[in-house]
């Protein structure tokens, strides 16, 4: 579709509006096109030869070229960043659900809840035991924070126990109470108005049955209610960040609004328009335009949650807002060139413009060096001191438009770079927040089954019998079978002695002591909400690898609370932590991961904890700069990086804990960093030699100066050295392609090209300038057709150079003849131009010989130009 006279792709076409940086390059370039139109025209009428047309319908081409790629990755950049915060609001929320459907499970078979139910519950003793067990909840419910409320009901819907006290409920017709004591999935979960909590308008409630554990029977049914929306708004605050604009929202699967990050912005209860596009949506809303993304979950273990999606939607206007906390001033040139020849980062459509616009600037040069060729010897221009001056305007306009496309294509490499970046410390504050989560289900998990009654009651027995030991490792091993994280669970006496284990594997370590410092720390724990958590070095308990074991003291049920051993729940670290990171990896448009990306967990040592990279194993370490290692909790930092021999985006981000867990209040301290790494190209082994042509302006010359007291000079260059001949032996410029190396002419670097349908002699000044090894690149190197004869035109040859320069006029007392004390008798170089006062210059022109190149061909080399 075409956008104010320039040919856009349809998915931008009614974006590119809004992308301030890309309309501003337009106007420029389209600005510069209005020149070009002029230059073209004044051309024609001024007789200088030069056709400006094929140069400006050129530029043109690359306009909508490069304007589409920046739109485009202006567009995915913007995407990316929506999909993936889309992505996370719901499988974090998904995470934690699945961590609910577990914990229903175990406490619904808590033989304190089985053996209230089996008791008269209309007895006089009943309100004191209705007390303990309201006591019980409120342990739970100090270890898991997630939960505003526990129910126990009858079979009938009678509510006998709760935690919450102003909750005045009597009697639940719910419909839930059916479904737990009937369904065999492990769980019922409903998220809707229900009359457990009437003063809540959508309630998240996990349920399940209570059995006698002989025969099965129903008891009654376990409630627990989550906190939803004190949890959507802990996900939400994370996510946000600078953001300002974005609107973040659950939505069930009619597209309804469950939970908002602003919801006076985006109320709960509208309905939106869902969009899965990755390129986005464009979408309607209370009056205003957004651009949208929605997610489904990817689930977690196996669980896909409620059929919910994440959605975040931004408003038009300030989608492509830049992000000014991610811009720098420079890349390194290795870093640059690395990156741009990248076809991970950079499509071929990308890397092909500065390489076009290039080619057209050459073109350009070449054809306005032609010019001033043609205008010392054809005397027939209208006007030539105008056409010079045309000549001179053309030129800078082409610089003025290279300089447009450069910073653009600049503008492209930073927005690309700049968004893995962002994206980098986002996904590693992913990664760490999806840890803390986890860990704090762990320190929860080992505090409370240690109020385990049947643990208490055999560890307090002076010996366990069989049966007994029966029954805790049935006990260990269904616990084990619903949270489906830890390798092994096993219980331990006041010696530290193991007593059971869940996973047969480690059966022959019952009876066995357990040599390991955090042992004696869980048994020397002061209060029921403290545990210890083990280093996370190699252990047997994990078949010698490196591992965190979470542990809390087992204490009998009396007013003195006297520790009698201990339950070890060893986390399955390898596969989980791996898991956690492969998620927070950064993904393409397609939804893969960028070949090389990888992350790290790693301590403030530097010691690896978990990695998706087999070159970086838990236990090794990680050579990367120390700031990142001492960012205070919860900071996140990104940076260009050198590592193991590859340029990498880094992102990082320090843990700082999640609700009570590693928080200023907890008992445990233990900082973890995430790295997310994204290789941007391989290091040379050596720097790159970046060859730089130097602007001189010496067209300016002293202006007393007669006319007749002035020579033209055609310059240009042979690597950084700056040359020059007279101008009136130069037939005109030529692109090198067609060039060939003669045969025994090999290393020197001459050869031949045809020129007027005629082969004439080309010499490689490479050689004769002094540079050992082979000519240089000569990437769209160029050919000076000379004259052989200063009279005549009959006959011609070339020098092969690297790049054009000027051809000004220069006043004859700047030119100074080179001594020949200075050089070898064979000497190229004859004079050197003298700079105007007060005017400082890197290199000197240097004016080399035209009799002494006319005498490395001799006379069989001549070649017939007509």
């Amino acid at each position: 579709m075409q956008y104010k006279g320039i040919e856009v792709d349809d998915n931008i076409g009614g974006l590119i509006s809004h992308m301030g940086h890309v309309d501003e390059y337009r106007e420029n370039l389209q600005t510069l096109q209005t020149i070009w139109d002029n230059l073209s025209l004044l051309g024609h009428l001024s007789g200088t030869g030069t056709d400006m047309t094929g140069t400006r319908q050129a530029f043109h081409r690359l306009t909508g070229s490069l304007l589409n790629q920046l739109g485009n990755e202006t567009l995915k950049k913007t995407m990316l960043s929506m999909q993936a915060r889309a992505q996370v609001a719901i499988d974090i929320m998904v995470r934690n659900l699945f961590e609910r459907t577990a914990d229903i499970g175990f406490l619904a078979m808590d033989d304190e809840v089985r053996n209230f139910l089996l008791q008269d519950v209309s007895s006089v003793a009943a309100e004191a035991r209705r007390k303990r067990m309201q006591s019980r909840f409120r342990d739970y419910v100090l270890k898991y924070t997630v939960y505003s409320n526990v129910i126990l009901l009858d079979t009938e819907g009678r509510l006998l126990v709760q935690l919450d006290d102003g909750n005045l409920v009597t009697h639940s017709s719910d419909p839930l109470i059916a479904e737990s004591l009937a369904t065999e999935n492990a769980y019922v979960e409903v998220f809707r108005h229900s009359d457990l909590q009437p003063d809540i308008a959508v309630s998240l409630i996990y349920a399940y049955r209570v059995v006698e554990k002989n025969c099965g029977k129903a008891l009654g049914v376990l409630c627990l209610c989550f906190k939803f929306q004190d949890e959507a708004e802990k996900i939400f605050s994370n996510l946000i960040g600078a953001h300002y604009w974005s609107a973040i929202t659950l939505l069930n699967d009619q597209g309804k609004v469950i939970a908002s990050s602003d919801a006076q912005y985006v109320a709960i209860g509208s309905r939106l328009k869902t969009t899965q596009d990755s390129n986005g949506s464009r979408i309607f809303f209370a009056g205003r335009e957004y651009i949208a993304s929605t997610r489904p979950t990817q689930g977690y273990q196996d669980y896909m949650g409620p059929g919910w999606f994440g959605h975040v939607m931004m408003p038009l206007e300030h989608a492509f807002d830049s992000d000014a906390a991610f811009r720098f001033d420079d890349i390194d040139a290795d870093l640059l060139d690395a990156m741009t020849t990248n076809p991970e980062l950079f499509c071929e459509a990308i890397r092909d413009i500065p390489l076009q616009a290039g080619n057209i600037q050459r073109d350009l040069n070449r054809s306005v060096w032609n010019g001033h060729v043609r205008q010392q010897s054809d005397r027939t221009a209208l006007n030539p001191a105008f056409s010079k001056v045309l000549l001179w305007e053309i030129s800078n306009t082409g610089l003025k438009t290279q300089q447009v496309f450069d910073r653009s294509i600049g503008n492209l490499h930073q927005t690309v770079v700049s968004s893995i970046l962002q994206d980098n410390q986002f996904k590693a504050a992913l990664a760490i927040d999806i840890m803390d989560r986890n860990l704090y289900e762990r320190a929860n998990d080992c505090r409370w089954w240690a109020l385990t009654p049947n643990f208490q009651s055999a560890l307090t027995s002076a010996e366990i019998d069989q049966q007994t030991q029966k029954s805790i490792t049935q006990t260990l091993t269904d616990i084990n079978a619903l949270y489906t994280v830890y390798d092994n669970l096993l219980l331990y006496s006041k010696r530290g002695t193991v007593v059971a284990v869940s996973n047969p594997d480690y059966h022959a370590m019952v009876g066995q002591d357990i040599a390991e410092e955090w042992v004696q720390r869980a048994l020397s724990l002061t209060d029921a909400q403290k545990y210890a958590v083990s280093a996370f070095s190699g252990t047997p308990l994990y078949r010698n690898r490196p591992t965190y074991i979470y542990a809390a003291a087992v204490r009998v049920a009396s007013a003195d609370a006297k520790i009698v051993g201990g339950i070890g729940i060893v986390f399955d670290s390898e596969p989980q932590f791996s898991a956690m990171l492969n998620d927070a990896l950064p993904r393409n448009e397609r939804g893969e991961i960028p070949a090389g990306c990888f992350g790290l967990f790693a301590d403030r040592q530097k010691t690896v904890i978990a990695s998706t990279s087999s070159a970086f194993p838990p236990g090794s370490r990680v050579t990367l700069d120390d700031d990142f290692f001492a960012l205070r909790n919860r900071q996140g930092a990104s940076r260009l990086c050198r590592f193991n021999g590859w340029y990498y985006a880094v992102g990082a981000t320090m843990s700082g804990g999640y609700r009570e867990y590693k928080r200023a209040d907890d008992c445990y301290r233990n900082d973890v960093v995430a790295l997310i790494f994204t290789p941007l190209g391989e290091i040379p082994e050596q720097k790159q030699s970046i060859r730089q042509y130097h602007v001189r302006n010496l067209r300016h010359a002293d202006n007393t100066a007669e006319a007749s007291a002035r020579k033209e000079i055609a310059t240009f260059y042979v690597d950084n050295q700056w040359l020059g001949l007279e101008s009136r032996f130069v037939i005109e410029a030529i692109d090198d392609k067609g060039f060939t190396l003669l045969p025994d002419q090999g290393k020197q670097g001459h050869g031949c090209i045809l020129f007027h349908d005629k082969v004439i002699p080309v010499i490689e000044l490479w050689s004769l300038m002094g540079y050992s090894g082979p000519p240089s690149s000569h990437k769209n190197g160029q050919i000076i057709v000379l004259k052989h004869d200063s009279d005549k035109q009959e006959s011609c040859f070339g020098i092969r150079v690297d790049e054009l320069g000027e051809i000004p006029e220069i006043p004859l007392n700047r030119i100074v003849p080179i001594s020949a004390l200075m050089t070898s008798g064979n000497r190229l170089a004859e004079s050197i131009v003298r700079s105007p006062d007060n005017e400082a210059v890197q290199n000197l022109l240097i004016v080399i010989s035209m009799d002494r190149l006319r005498g490395l061909m001799g006379n069989g080399a001549q070649a017939s130009c007509s």
